[in-house]
Formats: structure tokens, sequence, C-alpha cells
């Protein structure tokens, strides 16, 4: 799909639809960017942020070396975003909890 067609599909969405529109460079696979309405925080985690981790810890962070590291995570990358996901609520309550307890 081209973006002009998506933009024109886009145009054809009913006033106040959420959408969440991702950008990516296909021959890196790098995600440029997440434009998502009414979020606090879209961050995403992307290749190049494993590759940093790799590069952390003294070794190259060559395609196939983010390759492999990714294929270590148990249950593959949907598993990976339930734990970012869990980590999301735990650390939103610990932020947050004593505001809401202040709430009447």
């Amino acid at each position: 799909m081209s973006v002009d067609e998506i933009i024109e599909y886009l145009r054809t969405l009913p006033k106040g639809t959420v959408v969440r529109v991702l950008v990516m460079d296909k021959a890196s696979g790098h995600l440029w960017s997440s434009i998502v309405e009414n979020v606090v925080d879209g961050d995403v985690w992307c290749r190049e942020d494993v590759g940093t981790l790799i590069e952390d810890k003294d070794k190259k962070p060559t395609p196939e070396n983010i390759d492999r590291v990714l294929a270590a995570v148990p249950g593959g990358l949907s598993a990976f975003g339930d734990w970012l996901t869990q980590e999301g609520w735990d650390i939103l309550r610990d932020i947050y909890d004593d505001a809401i307890d202040a709430l009447r």
C-alpha cells in the first residue's frame, strides 16, 4: 500500500478514531516513528536497541547476533511484549498510587 493510499484511507475513518501509525525503513527494519493519540508514553523498542545491549557487552551488534539474541527470548517476542506490559503496569502503580489514593 502506498503512502497516498494510506492517507486516503485514514481520511475515511470517523472523527475521534484512535489510530496508531508506524513508519519503518524496509531495508533496516528500523522503526522511525510511532504516532499514537492519547498515549502517555509511546516508546518503541527496536532491533537497534538490542544491538546497543550487545555493544554494551563488548560484542559486535551484527544482524546475525541481534537475531540470535532475539531468538533466545523464551516464548519469543510476544513474551517480551508481555513482560514490558507487566513492568509498565508495575511502574505506573509505583508512581501514581499515592496520587490515586488521595482522590476523593
